[in-house]
């Protein structure tokens, strides 16, 4: 593999071959574009528009397999996995910008996760100050992060970066994206996780409201919320009574993307996502 640091210049032939689809040139083409690591965000310049809808697809998927090695070298967690990482945030936080790196197209120029949480601080720190923790969950599921409603099974939806800056989510990418901004403004919210469902709790002058991230942000009344939980076994609705951890957070997303992938085929990045999962849940 040649050590030439790449550059747009080297990129823009790669570029002119993507519809050849002939094995040969597919296999060259790959084969070149390893040296971007991943994303040619960065070199492409003004050179995306002339990109089709095609070929920004088969440029991206040519990308993945080194974005794929990326995650996998990159992905460090501690002996104990989930267990271990507790309410450690900011571990959490490296490890969901790995992923959100991994799930994005290697195309699109847009800030890294820790970057996209920043401006959503900045955003949100008059909500917070003048509201308190209710105020500011309130301005990020109302009025900045998007509810996805089409139900599909989308790995898109664990680009945290991307949902960051405007892309739908389900329930639980934006409550996660809620408790990481909490965290950095050390409000008190936390989350409920159970299958299929994630709500956020924030504390009252007499009791704890239950959020709905998929419904943006309504309050949940105990009695509804008492009714929704009936139907899971009693093992389950324990999950209720405390908030769920840091690491409980990405063993759930890293389960969910990999589910995601199983659902659309996309068997390698299934199967990437279980090895994740592994690595978080095996020493329990």
């Amino acid at each position: 593999m040649s050590q030439v640091p790449p550059t747009a210049e080297s990129l823009r032939p790669l570029l002119r071959l993507l519809d050849d689809d002939t094995p040969e040139v597919r296999g060259s083409i790959a084969r070149e574009l390893d040296r971007f690591d991943g994303d040619v965000s960065e070199f492409l310049d003004d050179q995306a528009p002339s990109l089709s809808e095609a070929e920004a697809q088969t440029l991206s998927r040519l990308l993945r397999p080194a974005r794929r090695r990326r995650l996998e070298q990159e992905w460090v967690v501690p002996t104990a996995g989930a267990t271990a990482l507790a309410d450690d945030w900011e571990k959490v936080e490296e490890l969901l910008r790995l992923l959100s790196d991994y799930l994005h197209d290697g195309i699109t120029l847009r800030q890294p996760l820790g970057d996209a949480l920043d401006l959503l601080v900045e955003e949100s720190a008059t909500a917070f100050d003048e509201a308190g923790s209710m105020g500011l969950i309130r301005h990020l599921l109302r009025d900045i992060l998007k509810h996805d409603d089409s139900g599909e099974f989308n790995p898109q939806h664990y680009d945290l970066a991307a949902v960051a800056t405007g892309r739908p989510s389900n329930a639980l990418g934006l409550g996660c994206l809620c408790l990481l901004v909490s965290h950095r403004l050390e409000a008190e919210v936390s989350g409920i996780s159970l299958p299929g469902a994630f709500f956020l709790m924030v504390p009252g002058a007499e009791e704890v409201a239950m959020i709905d991230p998929a419904n943006r942000g309504a309050v949940i009344h105990p009695e509804d919320f008492a009714h929704r939980i009936r139907r899971y076994p009693r093992e389950i609705r324990r999950l209720a009574t405390r908030p769920v951890t840091a690491g409980e957070v990405l063993v759930r997303i890293t389960e969910e993307a990999a589910t995601a992938f199983a659902v659309i085929d996309e068997t390698e990045d299934a199967t990437l996502m279980e090895k994740l999962v592994d690595s978080l849940t095996i020493p329990f």
